[in-house]
């Protein structure tokens, strides 16, 4: 039986600048507006979606996201953040992956009375991923693809909410071994400020 290694991610390089930029310019407005700002994590079920020449394969992993955000009013806002997809095996021995995000997105909140709220996100996603299948060996890939996201949330206190929310990075690499796609299901806190 053949053991496969994933090569860690190396440290920051020039090329996630772009990533740092979305950060600092969802970050820029918050100085302003404290008290408008939030910051939060979440964990949750990171799908990752496989298709090779052989078939489609899934594996579901842990996933963590970090990210803070800034509300121009009770309904729009900014959002940037990291999301770790965890790794995955797909296809059984045949092929894994790892795979990061960084993004930024525009928000838009429905209240539904005093504590509940639903959400929704629209953004851009800039995505990492080593692959490894096998007889084709590593691959590294950096795609941008668009971010969709719903969820909902409940105001456990005036600066605290819990939340549930369900995120799609697209497809977060594409070559020659094929395509993949990344989603993510999590719950977590958000902290207001």
């Amino acid at each position: 039986m053949a053991t496969y290694f994933y090569k860690p991610f190396t440290g920051f390089h020039v090329k996630n600048t772009l990533a740092i930029a979305m950060l600092a310019a969802a970050a820029a407005p918050m100085a302003a507006h404290a008290e408008s700002t939030y910051v939060g994590a979440g964990v949750g079920a990171a799908e990752q979606v496989l298709s090779i020449k052989t078939g489609t394969y899934k594996d579901t992993a842990a996933g963590v996201k970090l990210f803070t955000g800034f509300n121009f009013d009770k309904n729009f806002g900014v959002e940037a953040g990291f999301t770790h997809f965890g790794k995955a095996e797909t296809g059984g021995k045949l092929s894994g992956s790892r795979a990061r995000s960084f993004y930024a997105a525009g928000t838009v909140t429905l209240p539904l009375g005093e504590k509940w709220a639903l959400t929704g996100k629209l953004g851009i996603a800039k995505n990492r991923t080593m692959q490894l299948v096998v007889g084709d060996g590593d691959d590294k890939q950096k795609k941008t693809d668009a971010l969709l996201g719903v969820g909902a949330t409940f105001a456990v206190t005036k600066t605290i909410a819990a939340f549930v929310e369900y995120e799609n990075y697209g497809t977060v690499a594409k070559g020659n071994n094929g395509s993949l796609k990344a989603t993510v299901l999590s719950t977590g806190m958000r902290f207001s400020f």
